[in-house]
């Protein structure tokens, strides 16, 4: 069980599962299909409000229909997910260094954006995908919220426990 809480393993496994998914083709990956099968009648309504231009591309309704619009937006908040958990990851492999936590933190969020321009790279060479950098910029939005969110939590912690070892007294 010790080897689930290596944050190496999980960059890894990350790393293969964005390789793996930028090398298969769009119409491989779609997901269009199985969400036609349920009733999105209900989201309708709020979704007919929806319409911005990605990519050059209009996302709406009467552009993608309702199960294409909800794929749109599940695949984007893969990519900021994704980006998030390794952002939050590289924060917790660099803190094993002793290098300063601002660099700590700014050097995270540059690999992970480093990955994010390479998987998009890699999907430019793979058929039916684009790079697109309107991607890359919602990875490097997720890897920062990750990057803040842990990078703020370690450095909490390590206050708080300097503050113990000065003599002060936590309240709790």
């Amino acid at each position: 069980m010790r080897l689930l809480k290596n944050e190496f393993i999980w960059i890894a496994l990350i790393l293969i599962g964005l390789f793996f998914s930028s090398a298969t083709p769009y119409s491989d990956q779609s997901i269009v299909s199985p969400l036609e099968r349920f009733n999105w009648s209900w989201a309708e309504p709020t979704l007919a409000n929806v319409q911005f231009d990605y990519a050059g591309k209009e996302i709406s309704l009467d552009a993608l229909g309702t199960a294409g619009l909800i794929e749109f937006f599940m695949r984007k908040a893969a990519h900021v997910v994704t980006f998030l958990v390794l952002g939050a990851l590289f924060v917790k492999a660099i803190s094993r260094t002793n290098i300063h936590a601002g660099l700590n933190l700014l050097f995270a969020w540059s690999l992970a954006n480093t990955v994010a321009i390479f998987d998009e790279y890699h999907q430019s060479v793979t058929p039916e995908r684009t790079a697109l950098l309107q991607d890359v910029l919602l990875d490097s939005v997720g890897a920062a919220v990750g990057v803040v969110l842990v990078g703020g939590f370690i450095l909490w912690r390590l206050r708080r426990k300097h503050a113990k070892k000065s003599g002060y007294v936590a309240l709790r």
